[in-house]
């Protein structure tokens, strides 16, 4: 596989981090629950070097970490010493997409990053999750099962079905479909 011009296939997970960040379905596993919320955002900002807390400035850092917590609304900026093992489902699932997009990955996969949360949160993420693509330009593969998701958010949908490709459309093609057109798909 080729990722920004760069085989990965046989590349360890730290050298493919490069240019690509994930966001997993369950909002525990993109995160350090023992550790704050700043210091989660410290190992974030250097996935791609040495994973250390020491380059953590307090003073220097707070202002930018509370400017991009803000941006979330949900008020992280003030919780930046909490230990993320304190923070709901949903909060945690949009500090790890914060925390996914900070290094501006050439691929952002998002593996059902909203499947865990109830439907409230889960629209607020999704909504999240379109601004931090669109404002940082990021190519982003997600997969779901909610075909209105599918719908909505990106300019492409594939639909796979036992490993096959059932659907694959864009643009106009895509913007014209409905929900119960994707689901006869399955019944074939």
């Amino acid at each position: 596989m080729t990722l920004a011009g760069h085989n990965v296939t046989k590349k360890s997970v730290a050298y493919r981090a490069k240019w690509l960040s994930r966001v997993f379905q369950d909002p525990k596993l993109g995160t350090a629950g023992e550790l704050s919320v700043a210091q989660n955002l410290t190992l974030a900002q250097q996935h791609t070097g040495s994973m250390s807390l020491g380059r953590y400035r307090k003073a220097s850092q707070e202002a930018t970490y509370r400017e991009l917590l803000q941006s979330l609304n949900m008020g992280l900026e003030d919780r930046l010493t909490t230990q993320v093992k304190y923070l709901s489902g949903g909060q945690r699932q949009a500090l790890s997409l914060l925390m996914a997009t900070l290094s501006h990955p050439d691929l952002l996969l998002l593996d059902e990053h909203t499947a865990a949360l109830d439907p409230q949160t889960s629209k607020k993420v999704m909504d999240l999750t379109q601004t931090i693509v669109e404002t940082n330009h990021l190519t982003t593969m997600m997969i779901t099962h909610k075909m209105s998701d599918a719908l909505t958010y990106g300019n492409r949908l594939v639909m796979v079905q036992d490993g096959q490709i059932k659907l694959d459309v864009r643009g106009a093609a895509k913007d014209g479909l409905r929900q119960e057109e994707l689901m006869s798909l399955f019944a074939d």
